[in-house]
Parts: C-alpha cells; structure tokens; sequence
C-alpha cells in the first residue's frame, strides 16, 4: 500500500527523461552542484543486505553526480563534527528508524517503508541474515533503495552489466517527500536463471572465466528488479520415481492404459490414478512427514502430476470427467502431445482438491500446488469449486507466440476459467525459452497476457527461462522485468523507458524494434510450417529452423536502422555504446542464421565440412565479443548441440577451438 506519495515527475522525451521538479520545504538535497549534501549511515551491526544496499546506493548516485557518498555507522556518526553534510539516508533498522516510528518487526518479507523527516530520509525494509543476492533473503532495505534510486535518479536496468544500467547525468540530486509501506506485489517473482545450460559442444558457448562473470552480472540484474520470493515452496513433476517405489506394492496408484497399470513400456513417463483417495493420503503423509502438520504459517504440497497428458482409464477417474469443450483441440497442432487425447481437466481439479481437504484435516494452511497443463490446461467444465488452498501453475503446452487474435483470446480464458474456481493461480509458462539468438520481438501480446493474469488475481511467477537474448530481445526482456513491479502501468510507458537509455538515437532504436515486432507477428504461418517441416522445437532445437524464418536477407532492413540509430547517438557516448550493442546482437543472428542454413539437422545432405568456415567465422565473433553480454552464449551451444551437424573439435574447450 502507497501513501502520500509525491513522486518524481518526468517530462517525457524522446531522447530520455529530462528530470523537472519543485523544491519544497520537505525536500532534502543529497547532491549539490557536483558535492555531497548527504550522507548513508547504517547501523553499528547492519546485516549483509543492509551493506549492500548502501553499496549499491552509492554506486548509483556516483555514477549520476560523480559524487561518492560516504557511508557512516550511527556510532561513528555523531563524532564526524562540522564537516558532516546535513542530509542522513539512513538504511535498514538504525535507532533512527525507531526514533522515527517505524517498527521493523511490523514489515512483511521483503516489504520497505520510505519515510522522509526534516533532515533525513529513512528506508527501511525486512531483512533477514544470508546472501543479499540469494532469492529467499528478505531484502527488503535493498529492495527499498532500488525503488528510491528508480524514482528519485530515474535508474532503469536494461540488462546485466555497467552498459546496461542506464542513470541519467545531474549535478543536483533532492528527494522529495515520501510516506510509504511497499510489499512486492506477487510473493514469489522467479525467473529460472538459464545459467546451468550445458551442452556436449562447449566450443559454441563461453569460456569458462566469462561464463562465471556473466552469471555475477545477471544475478545482480534479477535482484535489482527484486525477483525473489517471501515463502519457500518447493514443487516440480512430483511422482517421476514413484513406479520404482510404489510399483511392486501399489500398481493401483498408477495410469491404467490397456488394461494396465503403469509405464506402457519399461523406462516410460506415466501418469497417476488420481482418483485413488490412497494416492491422495500417501501425498499427504509424505508432508506430514516432512513436518507439514506442525508447520506454522503457509505449507506446501507438491502434487504436480509427471511430465505426460493424463492418460489412466479406469472407471473412476473418468466419472470425475466433465463434458469435453468443443473447442479443446482447436488450437493445438496434428502434432502436439495432446492432440488425440482426452479432456481430463475436471479429474484433477477434483484431485488436488481432494488433497487440499485432506491435508486440511491436519493443518488449516496446508496449500496444494498442482499444474494445470497438458490435456488438464483448459478450464473445468463441471462447475468444480476449489478454494485459495490450491494452488495452480498455468502451463500452457501450445500457444507460443506470435498468437492469431483468437487463440490469443482462448489462451486468456484459460487462466480466467481457472481463477473462476476459486484457486491462486501463478504463471509457470515456457514461452520464453522460445526464439534463439533470434530478433523475435512479441513484446505487446506477451505484455496483454501478463497485464490479463494480474487482472484475474495472479499471486506468483515461475517463468522457464531466462535464455539471455539482451542484444536482439530486449523490448521482450524488459518488460518481463518490469511488469513484477509496475504490473498495471502502460505497456508504451515502459517501454520508452527502455528506449530512453539510446539517448538521441531512442526514436530510431523504437522504430527499429517496431519493424522486428511487425516481422515477428505477421510471419505467424512461416513460423508455424517451419517448424513442423523441419520438426524442430520452439524450445529444444530452434536453430535447425532459424535460416527458414530469419533468412540471411531479412537482416539489411534491420542493419540500415541501426546505421541511423549510430548516426543519431554519436555524440552521445553512452547511447552510441548501447546502439552498438544491439549491432552486436543482430551480426550475431545473422552469422547464426547462416550457420544453421548449412548445417541444420533437418537436411540430411548438410555435413561437418560444408559449414566449417560460416561456423568458424561465428566463433571468432563470439570470442571477440563474449564479455558484452549480447547472449547467454551457453543457451545458444545447448541449442545448437541439437540443432546441427557439428564436429567432434566442437567438443573441446572455447578457449582451445578451433
């Protein structure tokens, strides 16, 4: 909750934001004319997050002022003498902060309070002891002094690393009045990381040193967008070992498919008899086991069924069954997982629900968590009621986009058909595993569904995964970060935010993403018959297709743009540093896209030495130009592992190849 708030006021411009504001008697001065009016003082004791947070507090305003704030204890402070500037910015719980009536032991998990006196400005947060960087560390000072420097400096993070962080230039820094408690809008705000991509082939992907460095930069990134969570919660595929465990003594608790239970074949995924009210009591059990019953506050159950559409015939789980939609299949293709299957949604709503109340018995707040995915993703249709104990990750098995406007549409009332029953729903998409190294912009129909699931009551995020396309993706990128923390502001409004980092080049770089967005969405059919000629993934094997949907003439519109964009940056030398980047991201692709044209495994007259000069030539680009961080280079290798006809001299070390 937000109160009293006066916040930093922009004039919007196309070549950044050009800060206006109005001294009043309530503001404080932390920079004047190029020197320091302030100072940081944490507590005697301070926690790891409050150290950091103070690091990164003044990191910041030197890089806007070119002025290094000193950071003081409450100790130290009262025997700095006359030199001492009058402004205090005092960080996490100082004597201060009580002095001043904020009660720390109030705060929710990774929740701030902002408050402002007649000479000091005070943020304080929840924080608790462990790694600041670490996503189950309550950061809340940390997380405070990023919404501060987000609206007092206008900070914005475009990507990971020092070019990435765009802090507009001042000689003059003054916090405004401030009288606010913030709590991260979703307790869980998760994007799995992307950094333990591997492949048989590290000769594609980064040096190791460069690999190690690029991580440092990316976490730091995700938690200056305060991705982490306030409740621990483990979930995932829940019963992929229990044939082995289980089998022997209880074949019932398993798929019936032909009149038997079990994999169909030896070492094959299956399903769960999930009208089985023993299956139910053996998840149970197991949580009690784990301390489940005695847990206070919020505990977890994972009952997220395997990784394969529902499959069991018996009797009694087809009784649980509502009548198929119409629509089911409509749109998924010939080739999908699901197609031929049967609508089994109502089954396993009634499952998880019969858990939920189960473990009810034994502790009020015992939450289920269950995916809804596979022939179980479309919405009940027996008029099913849950409650807000179960838990839903929405994992859509189709629907990549670019999405035609009434596939779009269903996808959306999917997680309102959901939400309907009264459960919490969280997104645990795949989507953006999807586009390789590719410029494959679905920036505003990703932003419509996330804004959609905020709408109908979305409570967390999972999203699988970060693939680090931040040369040729970033409009995608950025508002995936954004949207955690400004989930209702407008998509047009975030975006200029990203495009205000290119400086004087900001409307070209706009155009020249515009033009990859309009490429992306009206080659919907290409993109679709592409990738089921060549039988390549959207998420595993990308590259085998890339020539076919980023061929190498389709680069030129996009290169001429980025030519303007330099032109209109050089005198800006930061701005001309990120136009270049993007220069970098789009060679890239393009060498990519020549490479798999050669090498593509969906041609079998394609062979190791017709592409070995177009592969050594895109792997001297990568080593001259890792250390950018355009890419998450060993995304690209696990992709390409799958993807071409590679040599056995991949197989060695970057720094040995070729």
């Amino acid at each position: 909750m937000i109160t009293n708030l006066q916040t930093l006021r922009w004039l919007r411009v196309m070549g950044g934001f050009a800060l206006t504001s109005i001294v009043s008697a309530a503001d404080l001065t932390i920079v004047r004319d190029g020197r320091p009016a302030a100072v940081v003082v944490i507590a005697d004791q301070p926690t790891a997050v409050v150290n950091y947070a103070a690091q990164e507090l003044v990191y910041h305003v030197e890089k806007a002022t070119g002025v290094k704030l000193v950071i003081v204890s409450e100790a130290a402070l009262g025997s700095r003498g006359e030199g001492t500037p009058p402004t205090r910015i005092y960080l996490g719980a100082t004597r201060a902060a009580q002095t001043a009536g904020i009660a720390v032991s109030s705060l929710a998990r990774e929740a701030f309070a902002l408050r402002a006196t007649a000479d000091a400005i005070l943020i304080v947060g929840h924080d608790s002891a462990g790694d600041p960087l670490e996503r189950d560390t309550s950061a809340g000072t940390l997380f405070g002094v990023y919404e501060w420097l987000e609206r007092e400096l206008g900070v914005r993070w475009l990507w990971p690393g020092e070019l990435g962080t765009f802090v507009p230039r001042t000689r003059t820094v003054v916090a405004h009045a401030a009288e606010a408690t913030i709590a991260p809008r979703f307790f869980q705000r998760h994007l799995r990381s992307g950094l333990s991509f591997s492949s048989e082939n590290p000769a594609l992907g980064f040096t190791p040193k460069a690999a190690e460095e690029y991580a440092r930069d990316q976490t730091i990134f995700l938690r200056r967008h305060r991705m982490g969570r306030s409740e621990k919660m483990s979930y995932g595929h829940a019963f992929a070992d229990w044939w082995t465990k289980y089998g022997t003594a209880h074949p019932e608790w398993f798929q019936l498919v032909n009149g038997k239970r079990g994999p169909v074949k030896s070492g094959a995924r299956f399903s769960m008899c999930v009208s089985n009210l023993e299956l139910q009591q053996e998840i149970v059990r197991l949580w009690q086991a784990k301390g489940g019953a005695e847990a206070k506050g919020r505990t977890y159950i994972n009952a997220v069924e395997n990784d394969i559409v529902g499959l069991c015939q018996c009797e009694q789980c087809q009784a649980l069954d509502g009548p198929p939609p119409p629509d089911m299949l409509k749109f998924y293709s010939a080739k999908s997982k699901v197609a031929g299957t049967k609508f089994v949604s109502d089954r396993y709503a009634k499952f998880l629900l019969g858990v939920q109340q189960r473990a009810a018995r034994e502790n009020p707040n015992a939450v289920v968590i269950g995916y809804v995915y596979f022939n179980y993703f479309q919405a009940p249709t027996s008029g099913v009621q849950l409650n807000s104990n179960v838990l839903l990750g929405f994992c859509p098995s189709g629907g990549w986009y670019p999405r035609a406007d009434d596939e779009h549409a269903w996808f959306k009332r999917q997680w309102s058909g959901w939400g309907d029953t009264g459960a919490r729903l969280f997104s645990r998409t795949n989507y953006f595993l999807d586009g390789y190294c590719m410029p494959f912009i679905f920036a505003h129909q990703f932003a419509d569904d996330f804004q959609n699931e905020v709408r109908h009551g979305m409570v967390a995020t999972d999203f699988d995964s970060l693939t680090g396309q931040w040369g040729t993706q970033g409009p995608n990128l950025y508002l995936l970060m954004r949207l955690h923390n400004r989930p209702e502001t407008d998509v047009e409004a975030l975006l200029a935010e990203y495009y205000a980092g290119f400086g004087p080049a900001a409307a070209t770089v706009k155009s020249y993403f515009d033009q990859w967005e309009r490429y992306t969405m009206s080659n919907r059919p290409l993109i679709a018959e592409a990738f089921e000629k060549l039988e390549a993934s959207r998420w595993r094997s990308w590259a085998k297709a890339a020539h076919t949907v980023y061929p190498e003439q389709c680069f030129a519109a996009g290169e001429k743009l980025l030519a303007q964009a330099a032109v209109a940056a050089k005198a800006d030398a930061d701005a001309a540093a990120r136009v270049d980047f993007l220069r970098i991201g789009l060679e890239h692709a393009k060498l990519a896209s020549r490479v798999a044209a050669q090498l593509t495994l969906a041609d079998p007259a394609a062979t190791t030495e017709r592409g070995q000069r177009a592969l050594a030539e895109l792997l001297r680009f990568r080593r001259a130009n890792e250390r950018r961080w355009f890419a998450n280079l060993n995304h690209e290798a696990w992709v390409e592992s799958m993807s071409w006809k590679l040599s056995k001299e991949t197989r060695r070390a970057p720094e040995l190849y070729p």
